[in-house]
């Protein structure tokens, strides 16, 4: 059985090689030259032009469509850090204005003391 496997795996492996492998070179063709075949092919027909302009719209389309998902998670991410600075600012602004409120309220009893200081001194 070992005998009839080696004798099949040499007979393939001498047909394979006994087959000539002929490398046919690549003309060289110039950037401009093939920037001008796929044009000309693209040109000739209209439903191959249309084909790509299709599938670049989709390919930006999807682009468009990553991006903007980025941007919502990013903003998302940063949301919190967001909304705080706004807490933070409020609780400034009412602390601001209490201390406005009772610096006033002070000032008002102020000039009530020197109204009645006033008032004593001119009778």
């Amino acid at each position: 059985m070992k005998n009839l496997i080696l004798l099949v795996l040499l007979a393939v492996g001498g047909v394979a090689s006994a087959q000539p492998s002929v490398a046919v070179p690549a003309p060289a063709r110039s950037p401009a030259e093939l920037h001008q075949i796929c044009a000309d092919a693209m040109n000739a027909d209209p439903a191959f032009a249309k084909s790509i302009a299709v599938t670049i719209d989709k390919q930006l389309d999807e682009k468009t469509i990553a991006a903007h998902d980025d941007a919502i998670k990013s903003i998302g991410h940063k949301e919190s850090h967001v909304i705080y600075a706004y807490g933070a600012l409020w609780v400034i602004i009412a602390l601001l204005v209490a201390f406005m409120w009772m610096r006033q309220q002070k000032l008002k009893g102020e000039i009530e003391a020197l109204r009645r200081d006033l008032t004593k001194a001119e009778s």
